[in-house]
């Protein structure tokens, strides 16, 4: 009988103690997680998207992991989405970022000129503004970095977007850029 009582005193024991550096969690009684939900913002990239598009435009999802997915537009529907003629993730309450931003939509008709020293599609000789052979110099890349873009992959976008496409309206910027 000793033996037994032995047993059952330090089997006791050693749960006490395991149990008393054990942790215990505890709730709070107003404790609400926080609901991380996706943003949706317009992007573009020098990178051309296909036969006849010198860039890329689309709409940015940023997962609440902090990773990014890209669904690409044609640049006729990112500039309806942009200006609230159609409806957008990016822009649910159809605001037209062009006015509300004073952007000129000319100048998209100038993006490709961003990365091509000649339109590579023209036949006619129609200069850019790269000084490097179908991508920016590295001065030009210094001043694309401003908006995200430090090599010809990356994609500008959300608020970064619109001061680019504010600074491709403004000729004092454009004239530095092609100095470069």
């Amino acid at each position: 009988m000793k033996n037994k009582t032995k047993f059952l005193l330090i089997q006791i024991f050693m749960l006490l103690s395991f149990n008393s550096i054990s942790q215990v969690l505890v709730p709070k009684k107003d404790y609400v997680p926080e609901v991380r939900k996706s943003r949706y913002s317009f992007c573009m990239s020098l990178v051309s998207s296909g036969y006849n598009a010198m860039v890329s435009f689309g709409i940015m999802k940023e997962l609440p992991d902090s990773t990014k997915q890209i669904t690409h537009l044609s640049r006729a529907t990112f500039i309806r989405q942009m200006s609230g003629a159609e409806r957008s993730k990016a822009n649910p309450d159809k605001i037209n970022f062009f006015k509300e931003n004073n952007i000129a939509t000319y100048v998209f008709d100038d993006m490709w000129k961003l990365k091509y020293n000649k339109n590579p599609y023209s036949p006619r000789e129609v200069k850019g503004w790269a000084t490097g052979k179908n991508q920016p110099s590295e001065a030009q890349y210094q001043m694309l970095s401003e908006f995200g873009i430090t090599k010809i992959s990356d994609y500008a976008y959300g608020d970064k977007l619109i001061l680019f496409l504010q600074k491709l309206s403004d000729p004092i910027w454009v004239g530095e850029y092609q100095s470069r």
